[in-house]
């Protein structure tokens, strides 16, 4: 009977515990909600920035890659490398501008 009483008063303590960390905590986590949210948009806003900027690069890669003449060699395939295309496809870059 003693070790479910025990066991019991232990769970009750973990329980109390608990229940107070939330209480105390949720002012902080109120404070750093707004300025949170600000930083989540201007994260945003910044991935957002920065994947137009590598698509903007891709294309302008493909482009080159598609001009005929304007890059040849090896450079040629470290281009293709770079936009994602796969060894067997490197001689085929241009059908696929």
């Amino acid at each position: 009977m003693t070790i479910e009483l025990t066991s019991a008063l232990l769970a009750l303590t973990v329980a109390g515990l608990c229940a107070l960390w939330l209480t105390r905590s949720r002012p902080a986590v109120e404070q750093i909600g707004v300025t949170a949210l600000a930083g989540a948009d201007e994260w945003r806003l910044a991935a957002l920035r920065h994947f137009q900027e590598h698509r903007d690069l891709q294309r302008s890669v493909v482009v080159a890659l598609a001009t005929p003449g304007a890059v040849s060699g090896i450079a040629r395939y470290d281009l293709a490398d770079a936009i994602g295309h796969d060894v067997i496809e490197r001689p085929r870059v241009d059908l696929f501008v």
